[in-house]
């Protein structure tokens, strides 16, 4: 740690997805800028890891069973908007991603919170930024 995390679907443990799309455990990115964001927050040089995350909005909440069978489970970080963000995008069919800093967790025995140097935030957001204009270009056509 630090690292990314490119969210491709989230476990909904809120409560505002609700109010988007219908009850489920589970709701997907519903664009496929998450390849973008991977391929171009590689760039950085942080360790980079796209997968699922469990979205809750109790924050220090989780309990270590908790957080050992959703780990058993592939999920690779916990936070607060993904699912809510994913269903929100499903429902308005707008297009939507996350990327996550992770920069804490209960098992890390090194310095906890570190999200890096201002440089390193700037250069995740160019990332971003270029994986937005990929996307893009991919689905824009001009008259």
């Amino acid at each position: 740690m630090p690292c990314l995390v490119v969210a491709a679907g989230a476990i909904r443990d809120e409560g505002t997805s609700y109010h988007y799309v219908p009850a489920g455990k589970y709701v997907r990115c519903p664009t496929s800028v998450v390849n973008s964001l991977d391929r171009e927050l590689h760039a950085v040089g942080w360790p980079v890891r796209c997968g699922d995350v469990w979205t809750t909005d109790a924050p220090y909440g989780e309990t270590a069973s908790q957080l050992e069978r959703w780990s058993s489970k592939g999920v690779l970080a916990v936070e607060m908007q993904a699912a809510s963000l994913f269903a929100f995008g499903a429902a308005r069919n707008v297009a939507v991603g996350c990327v996550a800093v992770v920069s804490n967790a209960i098992d890390h025995d090194g310095p906890q919170f570190d999200t890096g140097a201002q440089e390193d935030g700037l250069r995740i957001i160019e990332a971003c930024a270029r994986a937005a204009t990929a996307f893009f270009s991919t689905r824009c056509v001009l008259p």
